[in-house]
């Protein structure tokens, strides 16, 4: 009988946790901006303020140093400040005149570029870790994407600003 409780118990508390990740990863419309969130950008600008909280007066908790990086917003204010992430993890708050639509992804290890959108197309180039990639198109789960001479095709969740299972 003691099993049959404690097997109840657990079920009941993977059922709330499974509830409560699903209510965190949802994708929410009713945002200020009526954009999703969460969804990826990229920063405008070369130094871009990330601070503590949504407004100028809170102060400076980093600088990101890369134009087109991408971030995913996950929290909007009504005044134009967005929540954004970066592909380590952290949390901080931009105003929205500091970012844009999407343009970048940010490779996070060795990557091989397809010539075509296949797994078994054949490889047409290799990204290293660390390379920012411009976005040229997406299809369906793929993504094609070029840095300097080098343009492929990648599965979107295998770069950090391709898929929103990041």
């Amino acid at each position: 009988m003691r099993l049959l409780v404690a097997l109840f118990a657990l079920l009941a508390h993977l059922s709330v946790c499974v509830a409560t990740a699903q209510a965190a990863d949802a994708i929410r419309l009713d945002t200020p901006s009526g954009y999703p969130v969460p969804r990826f950008v990229s920063l405008k600008q070369d130094e871009t303020n990330c601070r503590i909280g949504p407004s100028f007066d809170h102060p400076v908790k980093f600088l990101f140093k890369q134009a087109g990086a991408p971030v995913m917003v996950v929290a909007e204010s009504v005044d134009h400040w967005r929540k954004v992430r970066d592909g380590d993890g952290d949390e901080c708050w931009v105003h929205q005149a500091t970012i844009k639509g999407q343009s970048h992804v940010l490779v996070s290890r060795e990557t091989p570029l397809l010539r075509r959108p296949d797994a078994g197309a054949r490889t047409s180039a290799t990204l290293g870790p660390g390379v920012l990639a411009r976005l040229v198109r997406r299809k369906n789960d793929w993504i094609l994407i070029a840095a300097g001479d080098a343009r492929g095709w990648i599965v979107a969740k295998n770069v950090w600003g391709g898929a929103l299972a990041d």
